[in-house]
């Protein structure tokens, strides 16, 4: 049997990116991209956090996530503020700017999931995810040897 999981994964990774850009763009989300969606994501859900968090709570490496973090500043979304507590430790918090911008993705990124999963049943999409949690689980399981 010929094993394909990991192109196959890979590929629907490029595709959904490049459309999640699109609809972006088509909902007048011109300020940030796919991957500065994924910060600003975890901010939404939490404000205030250090990069450590953030980069733990979308995979993307410090030194990639402090480049994105500048590029966001500069177009004011974010703000970085220095701990009272520890002088090495910056917080991250949204500007109104940025907490304005989530309606209009979370309108963007339903529709992506409209997308993703169209023709497929709920028991299909519980099945689909219960299989990437294994895949990840796998994965961190060998990440962390």
């Amino acid at each position: 049997m010929k094993v394909e999981g990991g192109y196959l994964i890979g590929r629907a990774k490029f595709l959904s990116g490049r459309k999640l850009n699109k609809l972006f763009s088509e909902y007048g989300l011109t300020e940030f991209n796919g991957e500065q969606g994924k910060i600003l994501f975890c901010l939404w859900k939490k404000d205030g956090v250090s990069s450590t968090d953030i980069s733990l709570g979308t995979g993307l490496a410090i030194n990639t996530l402090t480049n994105m973090l500048d590029k966001m500043e500069s177009v004011d979304l974010i703000y970085r503020k220095q701990s009272d507590t520890d002088k090495r430790k910056k917080y991250v918090f949204l500007t109104e700017k940025g907490r304005s911008l989530e309606i209009k993705s979370k309108i963007a990124t339903d529709k992506m999931d409209e997308i993703f999963y169209k023709g497929f049943s709920t028991k299909e999409i519980e099945t689909f995810e219960n299989m990437l949690r294994k895949i990840i689980s796998n994965l961190e399981e060998e990440d962390d040897k």
